[in-house]
C-alpha cells in the first residue's frame, strides 16, 4: 500500500491505464482509439508507464470454478512478536506457500490478514496445522470461510483516486 505519489500522469494516461484494467489484451490501435490518439504516441506512453513501473504486469483472470471445486478462506492471524526479524519469518513463509494468494500487514486486533485457496476445508485444516508447526511465533489464527464473492476485483477506481497533472502545450 502506497502512501506516496512517485510518477505523475496526465489525463491519457489515465485514460490509457482505465481500458488497460478493462482488457488487458486490446490492439494498440483499440487502446488509441480510448484517449484518441494515434498508434504512435499511444504505444510510446504505454512503454513508458511500463518502464516506469506503474504498469506491472499482465496476467489471465481464470475462472477457477470451471477447473476445479475449492474454498476461499480468510485467516486473521496475530503473532508473539512483533519486531522485524519475526515478522520477515512470517511474510517469507506466506510467500512460500502456494495457497496463500494474499497477505496483507494490518492494523488493529490482527497483524495479517491471509486468504487462502485450497481444494476443501479439509486441505486447509492440514495447512494450517503446517504453517503454525513451522512458525512458533503464530500466537493465533481466526479463520473465515469466504461463502460468496459478491464483487469481484475489477481495477482500481483510477478516475476517483488519481488527481492527474494537466498536459503540456504542444
Amino acid at each position: 500500500m502506497a502512501t506516496r505519489k512517485s510518477h505523475k500522469i496526465d489525463r491519457i494516461d489515465l485514460k490509457i491505464l482505465s481500458a488497460l484494467q478493462e482488457q488487458g489484451r486490446m490492439s494498440n490501435l483499440e487502446l488509441a482509439a480510448k484517449p484518441g490518439l494515434s498508434a504512435s504516441p499511444s504505444h510510446s506512453r504505454h512503454r513508458a508507464l511500463e518502464r516506469s513501473k506503474v504498469i506491472q504486469g499482465y496476467r489471465a483472470d481464470i475462472d477457477l470454478s470451471k477447473l476445479t471445486d475449492y474454498v476461499e478462506i480468510l485467516s486473521f492471524v496475530t503473532l508473539h512478536k512483533h519486531g522485524r526479524t519475526q515478522q520477515g519469518q512470517f511474510e517469507r513463509l506466506i510467500e512460500r506457500t502456494p495457497q496463500a494468494i494474499a497477505c496483507y500487514q494490518i492494523s488493529g486486533n490482527f497483524d495479517y490478514i491471509v486468504h487462502f485457496v485450497c481444494r476443501s476445508v479439509g486441505d486447509y485444516v492440514e495447512l494450517h496445522h503446517s504453517l503454525i508447526e513451522e512458525e512458533p511465533n503464530i500466537a493465533s489464527v481466526t479463520t473465515n470461510v469466504i461463502m460468496a464473492e459478491t464483487k469481484k476485483f475489477a481495477g482500481y477506481p483510477l478516475k476517483e483516486l488519481v488527481e492527474p497533472v494537466e498536459q503540456a502545450k504542444e
